[in-house]
Formats: C-alpha cells, structure tokens, sequence
C-alpha cells in the first residue's frame, strides 16, 4: 500500500472523516518463521512470547491499523493475511 494509507481515517470526498477501518488479522503458521518484524513493525499487537509462540489479536484496535499493514507488508515469509473493512 502507499504511504498515505498508512495514515488512518481519510476524509471523503465532502471533507468529511471516514469511518475507522476495521481489521481482521490472521498469521499462516506454516509461514511464519517468527524472524519477528512484525513485532518491530507493530509492537502493541503482535508479540512472540518466551515460549517461542506467536500472539496477536484477530481484531485489533483501529488505532494499530497502519503499524498492522506495514508489518503484513515487511514479513519476508507473507505470512500475515490483513482483512480491511469499513466500520
């Protein structure tokens, strides 16, 4: 995606602020490698415990939303699947 699109809520063509986006998040395990970007791209959704696991919310908080694409964008395996839809 563009940068631009990392910047949240974007106003419509009145001017007006769009509705948040909601995200539904989901991590391939047979991809994932756990090189842990994601947890460097977005820290405050995706976190590798010390049991080598690796956490996140399906849904998370809207405010996460560009911090979610970038880390879908940067993992080397494409493990991450990022489900975008309008609130």
């Amino acid at each position: 995606l563009p940068a631009r699109d990392l910047r949240g809520p974007r106003p419509d063509r009145d001017g007006r602020a769009m509705s948040p986006v909601k995200q539904t998040v989901d991590v391939d395990g047979e991809h994932c490698h756990l090189y842990g970007i994601c947890q460097h791209e977005a820290p405050a959704v995706f976190q590798i415990g010390d049991d080598g696991r690796l956490r996140y919310p399906k849904r998370p908080d809207s405010a996460h939303g560009g911090a979610v694409r970038q880390a879908a964008r940067m993992c080397p395996t494409q493990a991450i699947t990022v489900k975008e839809r309008q609130a």
